[in-house]
């Protein structure tokens, strides 16, 4: 588990049990005095009931305290009509407290009695109630954007303590304001005071801004629903009001759109995370079942659809009581059900709300008529939002290594053949080691390849092969899938959510097929220039990024390498490029002989020749055409 999650997680923990006993406390199970250790005024809390009916096994102690005092370690309950209920503490507890009280004012405690208490102490929080399961998976998604960030915890600390931060975060998740607003106001969780959020929605002007004073410290919560009605010189006021009372202003949104440039230029803190992915249920899973909680998950196959499930999701599959394999087995139903919904609304129009649709982006795919509906998760004509459609990316896991160190059939350690691509490859694998062991800076390293070649060379193998030698997944996407798009919102969406697919499973492969089919950057007074011409400035963007991010290769494949525009494959993007050539007839052996293995080895040793009209392995003639694709060959010499 990452050291910030695992901080998250333990804080979560830490509050509950310390909730649990002051409910022990409230209710009669426990004593509590005032020392002080150091300059520093602490509670001494005391059991009062009967410590030496523990046994030492904490499973068993653990059940038997839930089993006699459960009902001690919840809330007190609340007056009913003006009666006041009276907690009363069990004959246990009577008998421990009298037998306390016999003894001397004066009487100390031995070191035994000590530790018995102290232990006594750690199973009344144990056997309390737990964090919630909600506030779990919130702070582990929280502990993922700031990763994803790249924003330390010192950062995120500073900016809590100063008098009134102005905090965005965004993460495309359904579900994720909420979340995220119930664990920042969970007591205790954030250093600095507790927090209480006062609605955006009543800060619009300094007479109404007046929050409750009460105990508590006020913040002003401008989520996703507020920032799409309100923006320009209102959404300013509105800040300028929260923070002349210096109250901190938190923004939480699902949809970046929402997100406006009033915010993002004054923020102290800018988290923007990704969708639910793989490490996220990794770290759900060692969180609540410990590190062998995740073994489920690599039975499940198609565990990489994680980005399908929102949160709510993942609160119901995360019940107490259940085991790690349940909760795996209804995670991949709800995922399946989402897919299929997903895949089944990709033509389905928006629902409309009657508003006009003026407001959509007049830049359409040549050739799409104007009516069309966009696929994206943002519908800006009424500034609602649904679930953002996956990229249609395909993740493809490394295949095992064997236990003696060997590599997999299909790996480029193997591969014969490839030339300069195979050099490239080993190079990246050993760059790759060092990285792992932080001896190279990932800036140092050629992680940008441009493979061009006849069709049939085998461009997508080199990559599976790839995958397989540097144990990291393959996200396999093509230009074709990101231009199924009707607008060109669509289109620019599909490429940005593809980079952050690949960037979310990083260290990972991010295969780009067809590449040619970006184009190249048109004159102004061409027809559909301005279409072209963003399609071309948005994958220039996300190379960039690619660059200036770690952990993921970029790999893009054409057929056609002079219908690229010439800036994909300047320094710093596609800078390496690689021809793969028709494999000659020394290729095509080695292909063979590498395919065929033993069985070549036993056709050699036993003689056979085959004759004419005989069925056997053809010798082709010195002049025949040694053109056979290099995939064709891969497969079995199979058509």
């Amino acid at each position: 588990m990452s050291k910030i999650a695992r901080l998250f997680v333990h804080r979560l923990e830490q509050l509950a049990q310390r909730e649990a006993r002051r409910n022990a406390l409230r209710n009669g199970l426990l004593d509590v005095t005032a020392i002080e250790i150091g300059g520093h005024v602490v509670r001494r809390y005391t059991p009062k009931f009967d410590t030496s009916r523990l046994s030492g096994d904490r499973e068993a102690d653990v059940a038997w305290v839930q089993r006699h005092f459960g009902g001690y370690l919840q809330p007190s309950p609340q007056p009913f009509d003006g009666i006041k209920v009276e907690s009363t503490p069990s004959p246990l507890a009577l008998q421990w407290a009298s037998r306390r009280k016999s003894g001397s004012k004066n009487e100390r405690l031995s070191d035994a009695d000590h530790e018995k208490r102290a232990y006594a102490l750690s199973l009344i929080g144990q056997a309390g109630k737990g964090p919630l399961v909600s506030n779990m998976i919130a702070a582990i998604v929280l502990a993922r954007t700031m990763e994803t960030t790249r924003v330390t915890l010192a950062s995120m600390v500073r900016a809590a303590a100063m008098p009134a931060p102005v905090i965005a975060l965004h993460a495309p998740i359904i579900g994720f304001e909420p979340a995220i607003r119930r664990l920042i106001e969970v007591p205790g969780f954030i250093p600095g005071g507790d927090l209480k959020g006062l609605d955006g929605e009543y800060v619009y002007d300094d007479m109404t801004i007046a929050g409750d004073e009460g105990p508590g410290r006020t913040y002003v919560l401008l989520l996703g629903h507020l920032l799409r009605r309100v923006a320009g010189g209102n959404l300013q006021r509105r800040l300028l009001n929260a923070l002349r009372r210096d109250y901190p202003v938190v923004a939480i949104c699902e949809d970046a759109k929402d997100i406006p440039d009033e915010i993002t230029i004054s923020a102290d803190i800018n988290l923007a995370g990704g969708r639910l992915d793989y490490p996220f249920l990794v770290l759900m899973l060692e969180a609540i079942y410990g590190p062998s909680g995740r073994l489920p998950l690599d039975r499940w196959a198609n565990a990489y659809d994680v980005h399908y499930l929102t949160i709510d999701d993942v609160v119901l599959a995360f019940r107490p009581g259940r085991s790690a394999s349940e909760v795996v087995a209804i995670l991949a139903s709800l995922t399946e059900r989402n897919r299929i919904a997903a895949r089944d609304g990709d033509n389905d129009e928006d629902e409309s709300d009657g508003s006009s649709t003026s407001s959509r982006s007049s830049k359409q795919k040549p050739g799409k008529a104007s009516h069309e509906k966009s696929d994206s998760g943002q519908d800006s004509s009424s500034g609602g939002w649904r679930r953002d459609k996956p990229s249609g990316a395909e993740v493809i896991q490394p295949e095992p290594w064997g236990e003696d160190g060997s590599p997999p059939s299909l790996a480029i350690e193997t591969l014969p053949g490839y030339g300069k691509a195979k050099t490239w490859a080993l190079d990246l694998k050993a760059d790759l080691d060092d990285y792992r062991a932080s001896i190279l800076p990932w800036s140092d390293m050629s992680t940008k390849l441009l493979l061009s070649g006849p069709p049939g060379t085998g461009k997508t193998t080199f990559t599976r092969a790839l995958c397989n030698s540097l144990r990291v997944p393959l996200v396999v996407s093509s230009v074709s899938t990101w231009l199924q798009g009707a607008h060109l919102s669509d289109v620019l969406n599909r490429m940005t959510r593809t980079f952050a697919e690949a960037r979310a499973a990083a260290p990972a492969i991010l295969f780009i097929d067809e590449i040619d089919g970006i184009g190249k950057r048109q004159p102004a007074e061409r027809e559909y220039a301005d279409y072209w011409n963003g399609v071309v400035n948005k994958a220039l963007e996300l190379l960039d990024g690619a660059v200036k991010g770690e952990g993921l290769i970029v790999v893009g494949a054409t057929n056609r390498p002079e219908q690229i525009d010439e800036a994909l494959k300047r320094s710093g993007r596609l800078e390496t490029h690689i021809e793969i050539p028709r494999p000659d007839t020394a290729t095509l052996a080695e292909i063979f002989r590498h395919h065929l293995g033993e069985d070549l080895k036993a056709l050699v040793a036993e003689g056979q020749v085959p004759n004419e009209g005989k069925p056997g392995i053809a010798e082709p003639a010195p002049d025949a055409d040694n053109s056979l694709s290099r995939e064709t060959a891969l497969n079995g010499g199979r058509q």
